[in-house]
Formats: C-alpha cells, structure tokens, sequence
C-alpha cells in the first residue's frame, strides 16, 4: 500500500512512541508553566492592586488647579473642563472636589485663617471619595462632616447645629452629620456638599480637583500625558503610581514578576530546547536513509514539517491540559492549605487559546531552520553525525555579554551613581542578567567541575567514573541543556525562598522594634483625641500610658550643610513632591524633619529614654544615625521654621538637648520635642497653647501581674467605636505579620509548590530522554568491559554530575540575583540564607537525577546487548 507523506511522517513519529511521549511531555510542561504563569501574575497584581487601593485610596489619578498660586493664577477648574476630564476614554470612574474654597476666590483673610487654622473642601459624596477621606454617611446638602479637633473647638455632637464663617463675608449653618478622626498635619478640617459650597461662594460648577479612576487595560500614564497635551498648562496630573507606599508595593511587585517570571522562562525555554534536541537526535540517520533511497529534499523538508507541527499540537493541547490542572491546584492549595479564600486565580481562556496558538505557530516556525538543515545535509553526512560537537560560539557571546552587562549596572548601583527610585529595579536586572549569563554559561564550565567532581568520585568511590566523566565532556554541548535546566531550578528555589525570609524578618524586627511597651496603640490614618490617653491610664491592669503625636514636616533653617555627609544629602536631593505648586517646593527633602511631641519626662520614668542628663524638655532629641549625617552635635542650636499655606512663616531657635537611639521610630529624620515646650505648641496645628498631645500612638505599661492579652482586650472594646485604632501587643503583632506574610505570598508559595512538581517532572523526563538516546553507546560499554553492575554504577555516576554541575551553576547564578536585590534597598540589609533553603533544591536535584539513573540503568542492564544496539 502507497503511503502518502503525511501518512509516512505520521508512522515514523508514532513509531517510536517513547521519544514522541518524552518530548510531548517536555513540551507540555512547559507550555502549563507558561499558562500557570500568566494565570498567577495576573492574580497577583490584583492582589497588590487591592492593597495599593486599601493605602492610597481607589483613584489612578488627579487632575487639580492649586488653590495656593497667587491672585493672579487661575485656581478653578471650569465645567467644562470638568466634564471633559470625566468623559475621557478610558475612564470609567470620577469624583471632583473644591478645597479652600476662601483661598481660590481670594476672599480669605490671611490672618485669621492663621489663627483657626482650619481647612474648608467640598466634595462629592460619592463612595470612592467617601473611602478616599475616610467618612462613612452619605453627605446630603445642609451637611457637614467635621473631624474631633474641630467638634472639640466648636464644642458639638454629631446631629447639633453649628454657625461658622469660611470668609469674613459668609456665613453658613449646617447639621454635624458625622465626626471623625483628626487629619494629618494638620487635625482641624470641615467636609461640606460641593453644592453647597458652590451655592454660598457663587461658583457655578467648577472644582479644584477631578479625581479619576482608569480601566485596567488603559495606562494611567497615557492619560496623564493626555491631559497635560489636550488641557490648561495650569493643570497638574498627580497619579497614585508615584506615591512612596504605592512605588514600594509595584517594586515588591515587579521583583516577583521579574524574578520570578525569568527564572520560570527560562526553564520553559530550556524544557522546549531540551526537548526538541533529544527528538532529533534519533532523526539524523532515518532522515539520511530516505535521502538514500530517493527522497527529495522537499519531502524530507515537508515530512519533519508534517511532524513538528503534529507533535507539537499534541504537546501545547497536553500543555493547556497541565495549565489548568496546576491552575486548579494552585487554587485548592490556597484555599485548604493557607486558609485563605481567593477567587482570582481565575483562568482567563482568551489568553489561554492565545498562548496556544501563539506558541504552536512559534514553535511549529522554529522547526523551519532545522527542516532546512536536515533537508539540505548530504545522506553520507548524515550517516557520519556525531554528538560530539562544540559548543555554539553565538551562545559563548550572549553568554559573556550578559554576565558583563549585568556585572557593569552592579557596579553602577554600588558606586552610588544611580537614583534611589530605580536602585532596586537596576540593581534586580544587573543580577538577573550576571544569573542568565552564568546559567548560559553552564557548558563553559562542565569541563572543570566534572574533572574535579569525576576525579574524586573514581579515586574514593567508583572507580568506573572515568568513563561517565569522559562521556559527559564529550557530549557537554547536548548535557548543557540539562544542566541549565537543573540549574535554573536550583536557583529558584534558592532565590525566592530567601527573599521571602529576609522580607518577613524585616518586618518582624520592625514590629519587635515597634513594641517597646507590652502594648502599643495606633491610629492608622491620623491621631487621637487627647482624652484617649486619660481613658486608657484609667483601666484596669494599665500602669503608664505615654502619648507621641503625629510626626509634622518641619523646615530646617539656617543650617551649615557643610558639616554633612555629601553622599547622604545627594541620596536626599529631590524636591518634595506634596509642596508643588508652592514656593516651599524648590526646597530640598535633607531640609526638612519629622517632629513630634511627646512626654519627655515620662518617657525617662518609664525606661524608654536612655538619657540622665538633666532636663530635656527645652531642645530637641535626635537619632545618632541622623546626627552623623548631618554633622549635629549635643548642644548645638537648630532654626526650626513654621510654614503655612506653603509659605514660611517665624523661626524657633532651639537646642539639641539629646542624641539617643528611638528604635521604636522608623525613619532617622524623624525626631522628638517635648510638648511643654512653648516654642512647639504650633507642631500638628495646635494653636491654643493648651500643652495637650494629640497622640498618633500610645505606649502602654502594664501594671506588674495583669495579663497582657486581657488588658489588650479591655483596651480593644474601649476604643472600639474608632475602627481605625489598633490596639497591638507583641505576640498578636507577630501572629499578624505572619499571617500577612502568607496572605501576600500566597500565590508566590503557590507557583513553588507548582515548581516542584513540575521540576521534578522535568527532571525525572530530560534525563530519561538522554539516557534513553544513548541506549547504544551503553550497550557497547557492556560489550567491551563493563557488567551490567559496573553499568548501573556508571549510569548513576553521570546522573551525579549531571546534579553537581546544576548546583554549582544553580548557587552561583542565585547569589547574582539575591545580591542584586539586596544591594538595590536599605530596608534587606543583613540578609540571610536559611540552611534548609540551600539544602532543599541541592537534596531535590541531587535525589531525582540519582533516581532516574538508577531506574534506567535498571531498564538497559536486564536487556541484552544485542537487542540495545539494534536500538532506534
């Protein structure tokens, strides 16, 4: 019967069903990580997203006038600019607010304002702006939300009606519909109907500010450059984006990605590599027998075609296959194992077809070259093929070009020549490329590492290693696939187990810094009446409760830069970006510290303040880290200037009273001032000289022989009503970073779970591909010396420098990326690697090629020798 070339490509490949199996089975793991990839970097945005949102608020942007500019400036956003900005494509959510209403229609007397220090806005009671400003009522006209510092002056309750004056020449009367928490530098604020601001100023619809929220598919950039292209030069865009906290989520975020993401890749790349080399090899002489026989190079070129494209339909649908297995284990591990419930690990079949057919197509094309190759060779060449070829020149280059590359960006960051803001991001791609190189360099040193290896291995084990060393050299160019695969695996499973551990306990020295009393209470958006502190030095079981305010931007005057760290203020050189639009603005961030009050006197009573040197209440106190930066000794005076409305305003000289460490204050900047201080009562807006504190946290000691966990408790259904105050003691705090820490890298722990298995698979698959290839050259070691036991023992020798080489190569390119990571933040320093985390993936590697050798050797040595080298 005459075959047709399809019909004759289909039997070959079906011919031999263990090579198609192995090679489908590489293909398809790859594609399913590639799947499981996408599927979990998609949950995983959304999971930063929803914690980005839950920090900064659910807008993408602002579009806003500054009510600051002079008179002569424009400060109000027209309707219909307002209505241009909310009907842009892409948007698909707004909110507008008219804040300092007084100060944009210029009718505001300065000095009085000065006085009552009060901030005025309408807004739009819709609910993103309600969760924006942290109100909850539906604000109705004739309504006011105002917050405790503002009740506490008036002396209402939430439902009294209050008359007050925005302007000498206006007058409004409205119902407290609900109070609030104080703000943020500044406590005392009024939320009124934009309507009915707009109705007593006369207005119309204008605004100050339109916020806007994008589609997920739209880039929030894009609108920005939109806005400043189609809008009023006046006009500034901020975007959430470039807010610190939401820049440390997307970094965190983009190391998962990029790391994680690479690493992953790269072992598909290897996979699909590795795969399709092992195919062909047993394809070299059947190609050359049809050449010989009569076929032309068009059927030879159309039946590896045929093949290819067949094969690797049956290896992407295999693929998709595994992706939604994984998928689906992925979403079980979560839910059962973690204990969290999590909906988005959803597979989106859009992207999955896409992936298939885009793949398939990719893959299907790839062959191309080698159809060509194969086509073109001479049937006598193809005959003579050996395996012992050298490695690819190309590869050598991109090899080295990277590793270099990636060592120069290191050096860059290290020599302190790159920004802060993209440190990390440089830093991650220098040691993700050193990584690549040396990964791709694994056939450059198998050579060396398997001499050395080998040589030990012969002299105090096997003395039959010889000839497991000098096949694995003489084949190094096919066994680099392996190796780089093993090696890829090794340092993921190096790699991100260790920046998971050095995050977590980042986070657990802070808290452990944070709690320098049993129980700690903080305000999580602004702070706290001041009768908070007498009703909790009120309770049972407390012994002291020491209050520290909210730490407010002051400006440094007059001071000599000249004695400071050149290096620490050019890391500190940019201007701040919550003074724009203001004189204040061309200021630089080293100008400026956070200041707080506090009970000096108090703190000493209760050990929190290493310092007996008399009377500290007149200065000011510092951290030792901050003094050497800036050159500050004990005793000198600083010139701390007030500002308002982003002008400055008078200077208070005061004294450096004490240089001490605050382990329980984050930030070096930030100091401590004592609150009967006269020269101070204008810290966190408080005007009225009453030497209260309106504390953003509490320190609490308990009395000796009360239970910490109950006194928490109590303290807990005391201040219940206040959503926003925690009440903390250091095991619950613990407890909760833990839970945090598994709640954030859930899906990370997830794709490892999945990596293992797949890993393993891939392992126990490439190797089985190999040793099956050289089925002939094993059968020839028997027939000239080797028994079937000397056999085993060299098979199990090659699988063990097969694992050696991967974990040389696997530690070396893992100690690239974690020093790229390290070196790139403050926030790691000290980092270390766990024992079992260098032990795992080394025991993983090692155990599995140590298995599979076993296994196969096993399989060839109960063969005989004559049926072995007939073999396909």
């Amino acid at each position: 019967m005459k075959l047709s070339t399809f019909g004759l490509a289909m039997r070959m490949l079906f011919a031999k069903k263990q090579r198609l199996l192995l090679t489908c089975i590489g293909i398809g793991v790859s594609f399913g990580l590639i799947i499981v990839i996408s599927t979990l970097y998609v949950s995983m945005e959304r999971t930063v997203q929803r914690t980005i949102d839950n920090e900064v608020g659910g807008f993408d942007l602002v579009a806003a006038l500054s009510p600051l500019e002079g008179n002569d400036k424009r400060k109000l956003l027209t309707e219909e600019e307002i209505s241009r900005l909310r009907t842009m494509d892409g948007v698909i959510a707004s909110s507008v607010t008219l804040v300092f209403p007084e100060l944009v229609t210029n009718r505001v007397d300065l000095e009085a304002r000065m006085k009552t220090d009060i901030n005025y806005a309408g807004v739009e009671p819709n609910e993103r702006i309600r969760n924006f400003l942290g109100f909850t009522a539906t604000l109705q006209l004739g309504e006011m939300v105002i917050t405790e510092e503002v009740a506490r002056r008036w002396g209402v309750q939430q439902g009294d009606t209050k008359e007050f004056s925005m302007s000498n020449d206006i007058v409004l009367k409205k119902v407290v519909r609900e109070i609030i928490p104080d703000y943020t530098p500044n406590p005392a604020a009024v939320i009124l109907h934009i309507d009915d601001v707009r109705e007593e100023y006369a207005l119309g619809k204008v605004a100050t500010n339109v916020y806007l929220d994008v589609a997920d598919d739209i880039s929030a950039r894009g609108i920005e450059e939109m806005i400043k292209s189609e809008f009023h030069e006046d006009i500034r865009v901020s975007l959430t984006s470039d807010n610190n906290n939401v820049i440390k989520q997307h970094t965190m975020f983009r190391f998962i990605a990029i790391g994680l993401g690479s690493i992953l890749m790269l072992v598909c790349l290897l996979f699909l590599s590795s795969s399709f080399k092992l195919m062909l090899l047993g394809r070299v002489r059947e190609i050359s027998t049809f050449r010989m026989v009569g076929a032309s190079r068009w059927v030879i070129y159309k039946m590896v075609m045929m093949e290819a494209a067949v094969m690797n339909l049956l290896g992407v649908v295999l693929g998709v296959g595994i992706g939604a297995l994984f998928c689906q284990l992925a979403g079980l591990f979560i839910n059962s194992m973690m204990g969290i419930a999590l909906n988005n690990v959803e597979m989106d079949w859009r992207v999955v077809v896409t992936i298939a057919v885009v793949g398939w197509l990719l893959l299907t094309i790839s062959v191309m070259r080698i159809a060509v190759t194969a086509a073109g060779s001479a049937p006598l060449v193809a005959v003579r093929h050996s395996e012992q070829e050298t490695l690819n020149r190309s590869q050598a280059w991109i090899s080295g070009i990277l590793f270099i590359i990636g060592c120069v960006m290191l050096g860059l960051a290290w020599l302190d020549l790159i920004s802060t803001d993209t440190r990390l991001i440089f830093t991650l791609v220098g040691g993700l490329l050193a990584a690549g190189g040396s990964i791709l360099g694994a056939g450059y040193m198998i050579p060396a590492i398997s001499r050395i290896s080998g040589w030990f291995i012969r002299k105090f084990v096997i003395a039959e290693a010889y000839y497991a060393m000098k096949q694995f050299v003489a084949l190094r160019k096919q066994n680099s696939f392996i190796v780089m695969l093993l090696a890829s695996i090794v340092t993921a499973f190096i790699a991100i187990p260790t920046f998971i551990d050095n995050l977590t306990r980042v986070q657990t020295e802070q808290v452990v810094n944070k709690h320098i009393t049993p129980i700690v209470i903080e305000h999580s958006r602004d702070v706290m009446s001041s009768d908070v502190v007498e009703q909790v030095r009120q309770m049972e079981g407390v012994d002291q409760a020491l209050p520290v305010g909210s730490f407010s931007a002051v400006l440094l005057a007059d001071l000599d830069y000249e004695r400071a760290d050149p290096e620490w203020l050019e890391q500190n050189s940019y201007h701040p970006e919550y003074l724009q639009g203001t004189s204040l603005y061309e200021t630089y961030e080293y100008e400026w510290i956070g200041t707080a009050k506090t009970d000096f006197k108090l703190m000493q009573q209760m050990g929190l303040m290493k310092l007996d040197d008399g009377d500290l209440s007149s200065g000011i106190v510092i951290q030792p880290e901050y003094a050497a930066h800036m050159g500050i000794a004990l005793g000198d005076t600083l010139s701390l200037q007030r500002t308002s409305l982003g002008e400055r305003a008078e200077k208070y000289e005061m004294p450096v009273s004490g240089v001490t460490d605050l382990s329980f204050i984050v930030h070096e900047t930030h100091v401590l001032v004592d609150y009967q201080n006269p020269n101070v009562s204008w810290i966190e807006g408080d005007n009225d000289n009453s030497n209260e504190i309106l504390p953003k946290t509490i320190y609490v000691q308990v009395s000796e022989g009360a239970d910490i966990a109950n006194v928490r408790a109590e303290l807990e259904h005391l201040l219940q009503d206040d959503p926003a105050i925690r009440v903390t003691d250091l095991d619950s705090e613990l407890l909760r970073i833990a839970e945090q820490s598994r709640e954030q890298y859930t899906i990370l722990w997830a794709v490892m779970a999945i990596f293992v298995v797949v890993g393993i698979v891939g392992i126990m698959n490439t190797l089985g591909a190999t040793f099956h290839s050289h089925r002939r050259e094993y059968a020839i070691l028997r027939a000239i010396q080797l028994t079937t036991a000397k056999l085993r023992s060299v098979m199990i020798v090659q699988g063990l420098l097969y694992a050696i080489t991967a974990i040389v190569v696997g530690v070396i390119a893992s100690g690239w990326i974690l020093t790229g990571l390290f070196s790139g933040t403050n926030e790691l320093q000290g980092w270390t690697i766990n024992g079992f985390t260098l032990a795992l993936p080394i025991v993983i590697v090692g155990a599995i090629s140590l298995l599979v050798s076993l296994l196969y050797s096993k399989q060839f040595g109960a063969k005989s020798i004559t049926e072995e080298l007939t073999v396909e």
